[in-house]
């Protein structure tokens, strides 16, 4: 009696642990699929963010610009796109706003003796060569019905990305200003991603790509926040018109390295090129302004060099009330 109990149980146990399976069985053929990956949907030289330019590393933007491959490069591709795009050294001076008579000299740093590069970018009609011209500015391209815009990088000497970002503003109206719509990211389709959340659904993924993706290849940025700003997928096939039309319809100057001497200061002795591994105080934040005095009466440090206790003034502080 008790052997055909044992029996009946366990028959019974046996038919439970198999209708357990087959119902994880059909749940398992039910859950969507884990997601694409980002060879299925876009082009090697898109996932792999070459840039279609070309270029060295500093120009593919896989190690950071120093003062004088930045100026190099603003150099030549002004001079590639000179109707668009005008290089400036700095600035020639005159009288300023304020009353205060400015030459070139004025506007350079006090320890490295370099002005801060700019360039600027208008087109339509005659471009950059037209319109009025200011001699105090140095520029030309000046129309009464264009708005002025102004991006300005590395206020900060240690804030090498600010600089960084600028640069990747000039190289990318550079190139694509006057193309037509193309296929930004490989994926047979044109201008389906523009910048920002062009439908106004609240998603930056227009197009849907990136949430197609597998959970670990939304983040590619690493930011925590997936098919965000940065990530594949995300304001990648913009539209090369929009380039063409803001850059017709304004005055664009952009200066990547307002602060020449702190940059140049930090990447050569205070920190050198592998700051973020191993940098004391996160870096050199002002300029090289010689701020030693004796009494009332600013004097120069008689051997030359920098008093890191002392020097350089925060550019970022240091505007006038209301400027801009």
């Amino acid at each position: 009696m008790i052997l055909a109990l044992l029996m009946v149980n366990s028959m019974l146990l046996i038919g439970t642990l198999g209708t357990a399976q087959e119902e994880q069985s059909e749940e398992s053929s039910q859950e969507e699929p884990e997601g694409e990956e980002p060879e299925d949907l876009w082009s090697e030289e898109y996932i792999n963010q070459i840039f279609p330019w070309g270029g060295n590393d500093r120009v593919q933007f896989n190690e950071y610009h120093d003062y004088f491959t930045m100026k190099a490069r603003m150099e030549q591709l002004a001079l590639a796109n000179s109707d668009i795009m005008e290089f400036h050294e700095g600035m020639p001076g005159g009288t300023n706003a304020r009353g205060i008579e400015m030459d070139s000299v004025s506007y350079e740093g006090t320890f490295y003796r370099h002005a801060s590069p700019w360039v600027k970018f208008t087109g339509g009609q005659d471009g950059v060569q037209g319109g009025e011209c200011n001699d105090f500015v140095g520029d030309c391209g000046n129309y009464a019905d264009r708005p002025d815009v102004m991006l300005v990088g590395n206020h900060h000497a240690r804030e090498w990305m600010s600089y960084t970002v600028a640069m990747l503003f000039i190289e990318t109206v550079a190139y694509y200003y006057g193309m037509p719509g193309e296929d930004n990211d490989g994926d047979g389709l044109i201008d389906e991603d523009p910048w920002g959340d062009a439908d106004g659904d609240g998603i930056l993924d227009d197009d849907g790509d990136c949430l197609r993706l597998n959970a670990s290849n939304q983040d590619y940025n690493g930011d925590g926040i997936p098919c965000g700003p940065g990530d594949l997928g995300v304001d990648e096939d913009f539209s090369e018109q929009w380039i063409t039309d803001l850059v017709d319809s304004r005055e664009i100057y952009i200066i990547p390295m307002l602060n020449v001497d702190g940059n140049r200061y930090d990447r050569e002795e205070y920190c050198g090129e592998t700051a973020w591994e191993n940098c004391r105080t996160s870096g050199w934040r002002k300029n090289l302004r010689d701020n030693t005095v004796t009494g009332f009466t600013p004097i120069p440090d008689t051997d030359e060099s920098v008093d890191e206790g002392c020097d350089g003034v925060d550019l970022n502080r240091n505007y006038q009330f209301e400027w801009g």
